[in-house]
């Protein structure tokens, strides 16, 4: 088929979704899909089989396009958006893949030009813009009728955990959803890395990603600053962040900082990743907020350091208390997660060997290939997807 795969989206940048994004065309190409590619102006070339790049305009005034809703996204979207029906228009494709936004620009393509598409979702945005601002809620109710009837239109849902699954269950007319969950990550370059991490010695606490508010790092704080008196020993570790981030949580945690028991790494290139994670003791994912599960979760589970993570949808439809320490988003249950495993090498061990052998179980590439070879395959058929059988939410 000659697909139009539409990724709203800085490529290739080393963070989450454009690594899905390369995962899932090397694996199209590779099935002997002809690919033109559309993305953002930001990114570096690459050269993937059977994919043809093309990248849209650079917006006035818009140069780095920063995660999450944002007024420069809005601006490389209308543009892209623009060079999407464009290109549809001249080339005749069979199917468009369309990620997360990009399913409104599908949507508009299958109404003027008939061509079918495939909704590759990432996330309810609805639920994020709600979450980034309250103020966003009217906004936010516009964007979830628009979604749901996205889905509705769609020839089919690839949606990246199990909660966005059931979501487009209860809207799409055919059930052609299928699980495509995220692949771990580690990359294969430990050079250069920062002093302030090779240095570190202790009980080493790590937090690996960007700071923003929905990730939990207040709360990572609030416990553990509870136990770092009684585990002098323990040190945390942050890695990743902005310099305005870094400045706002180094003053929260001001004391801790100028002790030594908290350091703040700062970013390191994701091709780095395994060499990061290979220096934590514990690995810790404390998000409050959203449905979809943080990629970084299964590069912290395949590392075999054992996992704290939060109690929620965004952990629980992956994780259980088998391969990782779950505990309810406050400081104390935070701190007391912490403490047992500070306090017990045996508990790491097991806790970690169990995730390393979940996760290369459930979600290796060759499980990823298979469940979007599976989707594709099907889709000229009946119209129900093959791919549906996925992990079980809880399943380990």
């Amino acid at each position: 088929m000659k697909l139009l795969f539409l990724a709203p989206q800085p490529f290739f940048t080393n963070r989450g979704t454009p690594i899905s994004t390369r995962a899932a065309i090397e694996v199209l190409g590779a099935m002997g899909h002809t690919i033109d590619l559309l993305t953002y102006h930001e990114g570096e070339d690459t050269r993937i089989e059977n994919v043809t790049h093309h990248r849209t305009m650079r917006p006035p005034m818009v140069g780095s396009v920063p995660i999450g809703p944002s007024w420069q996204k809005l601006l490389c979207d209308f543009l892209m958006t623009i060079k999407a029906v464009l290109m549809a228009r001249r080339n005749g494709y069979d199917v468009v893949h369309a990620v997360e936004e990009a399913a409104f620009m599908a949507w508009f393509i299958r109404l003027v030009y008939g061509v079918p598409f495939v909704f590759d979702m990432d996330s309810w945005m609805s639920l994020q813009l709600v979450e980034k601002s309250k103020l966003l809620t009217p906004i936010a109710w516009v964007f979830n009728w628009m979604e749901k009837r996205t889905v509705r239109r769609s020839q089919g849902v690839l949606a990246v955990c199990p909660a966005l699954v059931d979501v487009a269950l209860k809207h799409h007319p055919t059930g052609n959803v299928a699980l495509l969950p995220d692949i771990p990550f580690t990359g294969g370059d430990n050079t250069d890395l920062p002093e302030a991490l090779t240095t570190a010695t202790g009980t080493r606490l790590m937090y690996v990603g960007n700071l923003e508010t929905y990730q939990g790092i207040d709360l990572m704080l609030d416990g553990f600053a509870k136990i770092a008196d009684n585990h002098p020993d323990a040190v945390l570790l942050i890695v990743g962040g902005s310099a305005q981030h870094i400045k706002q949580y180094k003053t929260k945690a001001a004391d801790l900082c100028e002790k030594g028991r908290v350091v703040f790494v700062g970013p390191v290139p994701i091709e780095s990743l395994g060499a990061v994670l290979s220096f934590a003791d514990i690995l810790v994912s404390p998000r409050t907020l959203g449905n979809n599960t943080p990629m970084k979760v299964y590069s912290y589970l395949q590392s075999g350091k054992p996992v704290i993570a939060t109690r929620l949808s965004t952990h629980t439809q992956v994780m259980n208390d088998e391969v990782s320490v779950l505990v309810e988003p406050n400081p104390d249950a935070m701190a007391g997660g912490m403490a047992t495993l500070i306090g017990s090498a045996e508990k790491r061990r097991q806790i970690g060997s169990a995730g390393k052998t979940y996760v290369e179980r459930e979600f290796s590439e060759q499980r990823f290939r298979q469940r979007l070879e599976d989707f594709y395959n099907n889709l000229p058929g009946s119209g129900r997807s093959k791919a549906n059988g996925g992990i079980e939410p809880n399943a380990a």
